[in-house]
């Protein structure tokens, strides 16, 4: 079994917080992890509301359900029977010692009518995505990318930190990218690598998640059309948002188009990026990008079937994009107080993605070769003009071996460095 990154994250929040709530997509380990945690006596029982007899029981009389369990507990998608939360606020409120209940879900409950406000400061949100590219190649501690990025270091600094750590990093076989991408980071698919399986795994998986999560969020909701939309947005990830243009090819009105994009962003299923524009004599694009979370989902509903195919597909850089998104998005959870953006203007500059944290900024490009060349760094050099800030840095990540300074603020980086 592969140990998960936040696992030693969640031990010690358990330490410090009555209830610790781990959120994220269906599948991506939140129930594993939980097993784990029990099966290590970190806490003493485990309920998954998914058992329907338990769902029952805990919709009829919440108060009554969370009073017949003994503390330390873990209860497996919560998001399932949300008046358990009120319930749970009273157990803590009269007895406040940490690590009382450990919950997971699949559902954003803060985005529930009165949760945010009869949980705050009382549980700690600690977020599960896939299996990083770290975690696969069985790596014990998550990279310290982010974090180096805004330690103060300057590039030359982190140039000679990174290349001294990529001397003991995991070689990257050829195609072990590709494959990556192909096969995505939900556990099930990642580790056993089978181009059937995953096929049908995922057909199976839309299934699941359609009728049990989204069926919880919106009982009327139009499942060919929200199973159309949800393909279109795969089709679309790493592109600008086009609401327009999506409601036009599903046939529903844009305020139902919006409304489903929702159910997809509380599900984890996928999200939006915001552009970053302030007072510039630039011309900046301000409609959002969308991503799904998962690039072996978005392969999948691109209808790529194996990874061979997958660098001539046309989808080829828009999915390599929403991978790298994904790997920058796992390493968050380690790194606080980090907001991201994108930049792009009306005459075509762009910049992947911009980081930011109090007044430094990072714009970070991927492409996806071993070589890198001056124009690759044009985008972050139109950034950079932009901000007209001292504290603006740029990397281009790409599949080379070696950290290579383009500039005194602009780095050529290899994707290694995420592992």
């Amino acid at each position: 079994m592969i140990k998960r990154h936040i696992t030693n994250f969640v031990k010690q929040s358990l330490h410090e917080f009555p209830a610790v709530l781990i959120n994220g997509a269906r599948q991506v380990g939140k129930s594993t992890l939980a097993q784990q945690l029990n099966k290590e006596g970190v806490v003493s029982q485990y309920i998954t509301l998914d058992d329907l007899s338990q769902l029952e029981a805990a919709r009829k009389d919440p108060h009554g359900f969370i009073e017949s369990f003994s503390s330390p507990v873990a209860i497996d998608e919560i998001q399932r029977a949300p008046d358990l939360l009120r319930a749970i606020k009273k157990s803590v409120d009269e007895d406040r010692r940490p690590g009382r209940f450990l919950l997971t879900g699949s559902a954003n409950i803060f985005s529930y009518p009165g949760v945010s406000e009869s949980l705050a400061g009382r549980i700690d949100v600690i977020h599960l995505e896939g299996l990083s590219l770290g975690e696969l190649l069985r790596q014990g501690e998550p990279s310290s990318f982010l974090t180096d990025l805004f330690s103060g270091l300057s590039t030359h600094d982190l140039m000679q930190k990174w290349n001294q750590e990529l001397q003991h990093k995991p070689s990257l076989p050829t195609n072990h990218l590709d494959e990556t991408m192909f096969y995505g980071g939900f556990p099930e698919v990642a580790l056993k690598k089978e181009e059937r399986f995953r096929e049908r795994w995922f057909s199976s998986y839309h299934s699941a998640y359609i009728e049990r999560d989204v069926r919880d969020i919106n009982k009327f909701l139009n499942v060919v059309l929200f199973s159309k939309l949800f393909r279109l947005v795969g089709l679309q990830t790493g592109n600008l948002l086009n609401q327009k243009k999506l409601s036009v090819e599903v046939g529903l009105d844009q305020r139902t188009i919006a409304r489903y994009l929702e159910i997809l962003e509380m599900t984890y299923q996928a999200s939006q990026l915001s552009p970053w524009f302030s007072n510039t004599r630039k011309r900046l694009i301000k409609t959002p990008k969308i991503y799904l979370h998962d690039s072996g989902q978005a392969c999948y509903l691109s209808g790529i079937l194996n990874s061979n195919s997958l660098k001539t597909n046309s989808y080829f850089g828009a999915l390599f994009e929403t991978w790298v998104w994904s790997e920058l998005r796992k390493l968050q959870a380690f790194a606080s107080g980090i907001y991201s953006y994108f930049y792009r203007t009306h005459e075509g500059k762009e910049v992947d993605f911009l980081l930011t944290r109090g007044d430094k900024f990072w714009g970070i490009e991927c492409k996806s070769a071993a070589s890198v060349e001056k124009r690759d760094f044009q985008g972050l050099q139109d950034l950079q003009d932009a901000l007209s800030s001292n504290q603006v840095k740029g990397i281009v990540l790409y599949k080379g071996e070696k950290v290579i300074p383009f500039s005194e603020t602009l780095l050529a980086v290899p994707i290694k460095c995420l592992i």
